[in-house]
């Protein structure tokens, strides 16, 4: 056999056309699969699975930003609350961010220093406020919520307002 180039470097050409067909096929496969898996993590009606987005915020539900979560060892803690109807919760503060989530009935939430409120229904949530005085209350009907802390180990989740 004759060659116009040494078999070492045929061999060695070759190789290289396998990796850069290799490495084609790979970006465009990932090219064509990423759309598809987008579309399915955000909503997969299909296969069972149907992602919405209840919640993303920086701001509690009077509209102040969050500043930071507390230093040391995180914990985080979900509460299934449930109050009775025509009650009033105490004026308390929550040192930590956390958010509710109605699961049934309406309630009330009132800041202290101004008396803005807003009123939650099932299905609706609310990113609570952080080191100011609130509370809660509900009518006729009352409310069950699903309260989600981020918080630190041995911090309270809230504290009677002073």
């Amino acid at each position: 056999m004759v060659f116009d180039h040494p078999p070492a470097e045929i061999d060695k050409g070759s190789r290289m056309r396998r990796v850069n067909r290799t490495l084609s096929i790979c970006i465009c496969s990932t090219f064509l699969i990423i759309p598809f898996l987008i579309q399915a993590h955000e909503s997969n009606k299909d296969g069972g699975i149907n992602v919405k987005k209840l919640l993303e915020t920086e701001k509690s539900w009077d509209g102040v930003a969050y500043q930071a979560y507390p230093k040391g060892t995180p914990q985080l803690s979900v509460l299934k609350i449930t109050v009775a109807p025509n009650t009033s919760l105490p004026w308390h503060e929550h040192p930590i961010p956390n958010a509710a989530y109605v699961l049934k009935g309406a309630l009330t939430v009132e800041k202290k220093a101004n008396g803005e409120k807003r009123t939650l229904k099932a299905g609706d949530v609310v990113p609570e406020m952080v080191d100011s005085a609130h509370r809660g209350y509900t009518g006729k009907e009352g409310v069950t919520l699903v309260v989600f802390y981020a918080g630190q180990k041995g911090l309270p989740l809230s504290k009677p307002a002073g």
